[in-house]
């Protein structure tokens, strides 16, 4: 599954693959668990044709986290945490 921007030529635009590492906000069209209803902070793992994998800090102890497999049919987007916070500033 090719995520490339048109146009893009550099192989880190690549999106979401160039966001593994950073905080991101994700939406499915299931329930999600409990830990990502708390607004815990949720990391970009992994990403491969079959979905994607999120490493979620836990809302009350911040030194655990669980990884979290979502196949791309739950997936409906999946945005930079960064570019929440500044729609919330407009």
């Amino acid at each position: 599954m090719d995520r490339e921007r048109p146009g893009a030529s550099d192989p880190d635009d690549r999106i979401p693959e160039a966001w593994i590492g950073q905080e991101v906000t994700i939406e499915t069209t299931e329930a999600l668990s409990s830990d990502l209803r708390a607004s815990a902070p949720v990391y970009l793992e992994d990403v491969n044709e079959r979905g994607v994998v999120m490493l979620v800090t836990r809302h009350r102890d911040h030194n655990r986290s669980s990884r979290y497999f979502y196949p791309w049919g739950v997936v409906g987007w999946i945005r930079l945490a960064e570019e929440d916070e500044k729609e919330g500033e407009r």
